[in-house]
């Protein structure tokens, strides 16, 4: 990938406009192995879709934790390795890299992969994602 400028918007994640939706995630799982999806656009996809908790479970067990596609234009973009781990710049760039091999040029949607009071800036978590391609938007969900 070359270096991009990395695009954000502010929009509402689930009525913009777009191919592929990406729900931040970690590498973490509940002991009847469902994916735990702590992020707010996580959250709001178990109360969306039935079981996706439990889909992405199945597939971080089976294929470790990498960008997978959960549903049809929904895929996970894991920024930390663990719950408790903090966010991964190691992490980030291995999901950016799969995110946009797996997109190509579909519009896609990704909010920001970061957490309050992280141990890594969103400053530097942006250098990072500056390497997607100009399809993939950053979002600050609204």
């Amino acid at each position: 990938m070359a270096e991009t400028n990395m695009i954000e918007q502010v929009c509402n994640f689930w009525t913009e406009r777009a191919d592929w939706r990406c729900i931040p995630t970690s590498g973490a799982m509940t002991p009847d192995g469902a994916a735990i999806m702590d992020t707010p656009v996580g959250i709001e996809a178990v109360q969306k879709f039935h079981n996706i908790d439990y889909d992405l479970g199945r597939l971080i067990a089976s294929r470790g934790n990498h960008v997978h596609v959960i549903r049809p234009g929904i895929a996970s973009f894991p920024f930390k390795q663990y719950a408790w781990s903090g966010v991964s710049l190691a992490v980030v760039e291995r999901s950016a890299r799969q995110l946009a091999a797996l997109v190509g040029t579909a519009k896609t949607l990704l909010p920001r992969p970061s957490e309050p009071n992280s141990n890594v800036s969103w400053e530097d978590i942006a250098k990072v994602l500056s390497l997607l391609p100009d399809n993939v938007l950053v979002v600050q969900v609204a």
